[in-house]
């Protein structure tokens, strides 16, 4: 028990002295405080400008106490109809060719160096290439490296070349073609799992017919390497699993991008290993692992579930947007928009984590819209708090699975405090008007003092126990323990504080509105011989994304001139999920701006609102138009946002700015 508490006050005591306050986190207290000195600034002229002579009664709330205890707004049949509709309208292209159920599952690992294995082809072949399905194994075989040989016509092994075994459940191919009758395949360091060889002749696309696999006996006396899942190594299951040869290289057959990291990682999960990714908190990996856990070990497996939360997102939308303008047409706006956008589609389709966070992060602000929207003191105690709740166990669950979480909370923040002065100042109207009321009876005490005490439980100690029970599962490896949960922040926070390492496809927050620089997330190099392609981009749709940040100057200006008060938390949604990447000093991508954009289309379509008020039927046959001409552009690159195989032209012409590379 002694050495429990010492070696935990060692791991707490290396975390603090471990922590250095970056660029990152000064300049984020600023903007906080900065933001928090204006806000403070204008409830305090607010106040100071109440005057008995001059107070407007309902300008303070200070009558239809009935209002405040209705729901914001009423769900009709109607509108569970149209929220159905558009999902699984949304669903059918989001679900299609999502990822292959069956691919290689059984594997082999050397047991050592130069532990390696024989292909015999029965016959001299000429060879177009040879490919491997690297399997799962535990973190320190990585690395390993795979001579190719060939036997040439003077009966002696020739080296072709080397592959390194690197990735997760994907497939890697020799680039040169050989002529031989027989492979070798040369490890230089056991541990590395290889699910499945397939050898393809010139000219075709099937696999040969492996006459058999043997060991190439080099090291014959090692131990075998015991599998992180429990099942049995064996020669043979190199060649049982043919008709699962990808030689195309599929997306659906293969991780791609940064799903190296995430569904291997809920691997670990399952079988009490130390993680593989450590850079994020484990929840999103659980999510993962859901999906693993019910389809099985497989690309449909390890996406299905971010691919939900992204259907989910389009009625969380029109729920938003109907809470938010209480206008079916403008709710419906609203998910149109998040339905057709580019990056809301395919990052919901990579098995990542940001799909979960960016889904926390809306519901956080959609209940505290609650909170902002209604005066807590009419509603009366336990029914203001309510959104509280929701909103902190939202964030509870969202900074458990990805950081930025914590850049919601600070837009969060600020929004409750200009609740809570938007409600002295109503306090303060009340005593000087004379009128006789109860509703302030305990506005200090119960308002103030016992809303502040709930927030401590709700933003800090709720989310506290939900992001310690997160770790559970890396607690659980043996030799861990508590200590762990501190080691593993000091390495996330200093991962974070200290990438600068280069990447071909990163990008400044300025670029990502104009999609200077998109993500080719995946792109098969096996069809380029036959003009043709396979490619998955990672960008928005220009009708949204080129027009996001005048949107969003233009919302706020129309905002603050028609005194629209509403319209502060989607608008704060967007500028503190936006603001934190101003300031960073790490590597970014484009992203990185998927937690922002759902707040900028709520801001489009206030301004459509204003639009259409202003302009009548002709403002809505262009918001129609608009609407019809971002549907038509998702459809013209579904094919590159999905892994579709389509002739190498169609995507050249897509194509549009030098920074676009979508295709071989």
């Amino acid at each position: 028990m002694e050495d429990f508490f010492v070696n935990n006050f060692n791991s707490i005591r290396n975390f603090i002295s471990g922590i250095k306050i970056p660029g990152f986190a000064t300049m984020m207290f600023g903007v906080t405080l900065i933001s928090l000195i204006v806000i403070f600034a204008w409830g305090f002229i607010r106040i100071r400008n109440i005057k008995k002579d001059n107070v407007i009664i309902t300008d303070y709330g200070l009558l239809d106490t009935e209002k405040e205890s209705k729901p914001l707004f009423k769900l009709s049949k109607k509108d569970f109809i149209i929220m159905l509709a558009m999902a699984i309208f949304y669903a059918i292209p989001a679900i299609y060719n999502l990822g292959g159920l069956n691919v290689p599952e059984t594997g082999w690992a050397p047991s050592g160096k130069d532990d390696g294995v024989i292909i015999d082809l029965g016959k001299n072949t000429q060879v177009s290439k040879l490919m491997l399905y690297q399997g799962y194994n535990e973190e320190k075989y990585d690395g390993t490296k795979f001579q190719i040989k060939y036997l040439n016509a003077d009966n002696i092994y020739v080296d072709l070349e080397t592959i390194d075994k690197t990735g997760f459940y994907s497939w890697k191919a020799t680039a040169k073609e050989f002529t031989a009758s027989k492979i070798k395949i040369v490890p230089n360091g056991p541990g590395a799992a290889i699910n499945e060889i397939a050898v393809f002749e010139k000219a075709s696309d099937i696999p040969l017919n492996i006459k058999s696999i043997t060991s190439s006996n080099e090291n014959s006396g090692a131990e075998p390497i015991q599998s992180p899942d429990g099942k049995a190594y064996s020669i043979s299951n190199l060649a049982d699993e043919q008709e699962k040869a990808d030689f195309y290289t599929k997306s659906d057959t293969s991780t791609y991008f940064d799903e190296v990291f995430y569904p291997r990682t809920a691997l670990d999960f399952i079988y009490k290993i130390n993680p593989f990714e450590r850079t994020h908190p484990p929840l999103g990996k659980y999510f993962v692992m859901a999906g693993m856990l019910i389809f099985g070990v497989n690309p449909f497996g390890w996406r299905i579930v971010g691919t939900l939360f992204g259907i989910a997102m389009i009625p969380l939308m029109y729920l938003f947007g109907l809470k938010i303008f209480k206008n079916r047409f403008y709710a419906f706006c609203t998910a149109f928009l998040m339905m057709f956008d580019f990056m809301h589609f395919v990052q919901t389709r990579i098995s990542t984590i940001d799909v979960y966070v960016t889904f926390f992060v809306i519901l956080m602000y959609y209940y505290i819209y609650d909170y902002f929207v209604k005066r807590s003191y009419k509603m009366g105690f336990k029914k203001s708090v309510l959104p509280l709740f929701l909103c902190g166990l939202t964030f509870g669950i969202g900074i458990a699975t990805k950081w930025i979480a914590m850049y919601a909370a600070v837009g969060i923040f600020l929004i409750f405090i200009i609740a809570k002065l938007d409600d002295i100042a109503c306090y303060t109207a009340y005593r000087k008007s004379g009128l006789c009321t109860d509703l302030f009876g305990s506005f200090w005490s119960k308002y103030f003092f016992r809303t502040a005490l709930a927030c401590v439980l709700f933003f800090l100690v709720i989310p506290s126990i939900i992001y310690f029970a997160s770790y559970a599962s890396v607690m659980q490896v043996p030799g861990n323990g508590v200590k762990e949960f501190f080691n593993n922040q000091v390495h996330m926070y200093t991962f974070h504080n200290e990438l600068n390492i280069k990447h071909s496809y990163s990008s400044p927050w300025w670029a990502w509105p104009i999609m200077v620089k998109p993500i080719w997330y995946f792109g098969s190099k096996a069809m380029a011989a036959e003009k043709l392609t396979s490619s998955i981009i990672c960008m928005g749709n220009p009708l949204i994304w080129w027009l996001s940040i005048p949107a969003l100057i233009a919302g706020i200006i129309f905002a603050i001139k028609r005194k629209d008060k509403y319209m502060i938390v989607p608008i704060f949604g967007a500028l503190y999920q936006y603001i934190p990447w101003m300031v960073v000093r790490r590597m970014t991508f484009i992203y990185h701006y998927f937690s922002v954009i759902p707040f900028i289309m709520i801001v489009m379509v206030y301004l459509m609102k204003i639009f259409s008020e202003y302009g009548g039927k002709k403002a809505r046959r262009i918001i129609y138009a608009y609407l019809l001409l971002t549907a038509l552009l998702f459809i013209i690159f579904y094919p590159i946002l999905s892994g579709m195989i389509v002739p190498r032209w169609y995507a050249s012409i897509l194509q549009w700015f030098p920074g676009w590379s979508f295709r071989y």
